[in-house]
Formats: structure tokens, sequence, C-alpha cells
């Protein structure tokens, strides 16, 4: 599956999302193209200091040729943003129709 990363402010998420999104089924495009699942970070990412550690949350958007495919709401420790990742890829999933 196509899917193209619009980058966010909080570089080490990217990282970790487009990490992420460069695993099978997703094949991760350097760019927007015609019939890829665009995977957005609309608003600021809100960070939060816990005693556990730093907290993000994060509202994800899904597009796919100028169409709305819904969003969805992440939330990770700064130090194990897997939580987040593994999260979103059953999210890029489902809004791409291929199920959890």
């Amino acid at each position: 599956m196509s899917v193209y990363f619009e980058a966010c402010e909080v570089q080490r998420l990217n990282d970790a999302i487009a990490a992420a999104l460069t695993q099978p089924p997703f094949v991760l495009q350097t760019r927007n193209m015609p019939g890829t699942l665009v995977v957005t970070i609309p608003d600021k990412v809100t960070v939060e200091h816990k005693m556990s550690g730093t907290i993000w949350t994060f509202t994800v958007a899904f597009r796919r040729n100028g169409d709305s495919l819904g969003q969805s709401v992440e939330s990770c420790n700064e130090n194990k943003p897997t939580d987040c990742t593994d999260q979103l890829v059953s999210d890029v999933k489902s809004a791409a129709g291929m199920g959890p």
C-alpha cells in the first residue's frame, strides 16, 4: 500500500512514524501521488511532562485523493514511540480499508 507521511514538528516522532510506514504492506512515498494514502498530523503535538516521562499526544488524519478517510488520536511516552506507531499502523490499515 502506497503511503505518504507529512512530517510534524517533533523529529523523533517523525522518524518513528516513517520507520513504521516503511514496513510491509506499506510503501512510503517521498511525495503525494494519486491513489496514495496521506497520513498527517494536522495539529501540534501536545507534550506533557509527567513523573513517568514525557508523553506525546496527537491527532492523525488520513486522506486519499483529497477525500478524508478519518482520524485517530495517538498517545505514547517519548521513550517508547512504538506504542504510538503500533497503533498508527493499525489505524492506517483501517483507514485504507484493509481491516485491523
